[in-house]
């Protein structure tokens, strides 16, 4: 979940946040944690999968000297970050999986730098931005926020006066001054616990402001309707109070450049198109046993590191050998699928209008230029399905789900279709290395799943962005990787 507040709109919020940090200890593993030396006996460690965590956990117990192992259903590395590229000309490419990083994502900075790759801001500084409800387009710039009563949403005339910096900070006071620190797995406060049984728009209501609010807080994300998206109300607080309205960035290049140096530099411990079967523990290690190629064989360790999506977990039989509680989450954690349309035009016929080709809608989704910052004619626009039609896009055609991005598309950006040249497009409810797009906190999911989604069950170890304070981010699943690399390490 990445709800478009931007800075602005979080001047007042954050200031109430880092009020609230500023009395709690910092508990969770942070990037400076001095625990990156030997505490005990060297380890035998299979790491089941080579997307960011299970990448990030075998650099650091590589580096300490422990025997890592990597394994990789997949012929490629990265999971769900996951950049197309040859189906398109010219060069270009278009992010499907993790599209943004924060500035203030320590983790995933920190791998950024350490591989020398080049950043360049998400969004456009300059030019003209849309937003689209009900119907009607309001246009807008990063520097200058169209009014709130510019927008029909259902809000009263008190909430409308408010505009954004108002709506975005005066629902939310009682709450933000009790976050404490956000980062820390065991996160929430008893204090505010209690409001995990409660969605976004149901907390909205409790505090006596109109449920519309979610939709204007959360364009291109949350659904009309006084139901909307089915989340507590502590995943959208652990949120924001984790990103602060940061700047968020690219890689230059695509943004799988980032497992792929990680890869590269690990390249003799993975083994790749190595589907695991099973895992069988016992007092003296692990044993897994994989397929390659229609082998089969069985591989040991002292420790094992598994970092499957919770959707391709739960189909695996060694499961029902953990505890009730683990499996009780892994089965109930919530997630979302979300799908993206990467079209490829002729002309970016949008920008002889002064606009960026960014929007986001009610439907809900985003639509972005990728390539914004490039001044070639061709070029590619995104559009970012989720919620209900994301699931709709698992019943359709290919063809089917070109016209449906194409027309929305259009809808916002009229004259697409006489530039329009194909599309390639990514639904990751469908892919079977994931499952789902990524883990989404559902009522009651923070307090009642995530912490036994984290824990260790004897000498297996879990990461994964599921398994952290970020879901839905790189910075999570990197997170999870090193504290589970810090885990196996303290044996």
């Amino acid at each position: 979940m990445h709800p478009t507040f931007t800075r602005r709109d979080f001047v007042k919020l954050s200031s109430i946040l880092a009020a609230a940090l500023a009395t709690q200890p910092v508990q969770a593993l942070s990037v400076n944690d001095p625990w990156k030396t030997r505490r005990g006996n060297k380890q035998k460690v299979i790491i089941i999968g080579a997307g960011m965590s299970g990448l990030s956990a075998g650099m650091e117990l590589r580096n300490l000297g422990h025997d890592v192992q990597i394994v990789e259903g997949q012929m490629r590395a990265g999971g769900r970050v996951f950049t197309a590229r040859n189906m398109f000309a010219d060069g270009l490419y278009a992010d499907m999986g993790a599209a943004r990083i924060p500035e203030d994502h320590e983790w995933t900075m920190k791998y950024v730098k350490q591989y020398g790759l080049e950043l360049y801001p998400f969004n456009p500084a300059k030019g003209g931005l849309l937003h689209m409800v009900k119907g009607k387009k309001i246009r807008y710039t990063s520097n200058q926020p169209a009014p709130l009563k510019d927008y029909p949403f259902s809000l009263t005339p008190k909430e409308v006066a408010m505009d954004w910096a108002g709506i975005s900070t005066q629902p939310f006071q009682s709450i933000m001054t009790q976050v404490g620190d956000a980062r820390d797995l065991s996160w929430p406060p008893a204090a505010i616990a209690g409001y995990d049984k409660l969605t976004f728009k149901e907390f909205l209501v409790s505090e006596g402001y109109s449920p519309d609010i979610a939709g204007a807080l959360m364009l291109g994300w949350e659904e009309a309707g006084e139901k909307g998206l089915y989340f507590s109300i502590l995943e959208m607080v652990r949120e924001t109070s984790l990103s602060f309205g940061a700047t968020r960035n690219k890689i230059v290049g695509g943004n799988d450049l980032l497992p792929r140096a990680l890869a590269k530099d690990l390249e003799r411990l993975i083994q790749y198109g190595t589907k695991v079967l099973a895992v069988d523990q016992d007092e003296t290690g692990v044993s897994v046993t994989v397929d390659r190629g229609g082998e089969r064989s069985t591989l040991r360790a002292d420790r094992v590191i598994c970092t499957l999506p919770l959707p391709v977990l739960k189909k695996m039989d060694f499961v029902k050998t953990f505890s009730s509680s683990k499996q009780t989450a892994i089965n109930n954690m919530g997630g979302w699928n979300l799908g993206r349309t990467a079209m490829q035009v002729r002309d970016r016929y949008w920008k002889k209008d002064g606009l960026t080709g960014f929007a986001a809608t009610d439907l809900p989704s985003e639509i972005w230029d990728p390539h914004y910052e490039s001044d070639a004619n061709r070029g590619i626009i995104a559009h970012y399905v989720k919620g209900r039609d994301a699931g709709k896009f698992m019943t359709m055609s290919t063809e089917e789900r070109l016209a449906f991005s194409a027309n929305h598309v259009n809808s916002v950006f009229p004259g697409l279709k006489p530039q329009l040249e194909g599309a390639f497009i990514k639904v990751w409810g469908e892919d079977p290395w994931a499952g789902y797009a990524h883990a989404i906190g559902t009522p009651n999911d923070l307090t009642l799943h995530l912490p036994h989604l984290i824990t260790a069950e004897g000498r297996i170890h879990f990461a994964g962005e599921h398994a952290s304070a970020y879901h839905g981010w790189i910075q999570g699943a990197i997170e999870s990787g090193n504290r589970t690399a810090k885990e196996v390490n303290s044996f």
